[in-house]
């Protein structure tokens, strides 16, 4: 786990994308509690061109907005389950 990556959780896992010096994806156990949102969240450092990348595939997007103080939104995936789209901390 980085070390700039707060409150890690034992069920923590991360992962390094090919290309990638350190890892940028990072997996956890809803069980213990992270987020309250109840469907997996992704975080990006550029919320605008997941959209944009995403729309310009036809994916179905809701708008880009702001709750709890950061940009973000949400996509379905073809099983219907929701996934977050949110700026990086």
């Amino acid at each position: 786990m980085p070390p700039d990556w707060d409150e890690p959780l034992p069920s923590d896992v991360t992962l390094k994308l090919p290309g990638n010096e350190s890892p940028t994806v990072l997996l956890g156990s809803r069980s213990e509690g992270r987020g309250s949102s109840g469907h997996p969240v992704i975080f990006t450092g550029k919320v605008k061109k997941a959209y944009e990348h995403l729309r310009a595939r036809g994916v179905a997007t809701g708008a880009v907005h702001e709750e709890w103080g950061t940009e973000m939104f949400k996509v379905t995936d073809p099983e219907g389950n929701a996934i977050e789209i949110c700026k990086e901390p």
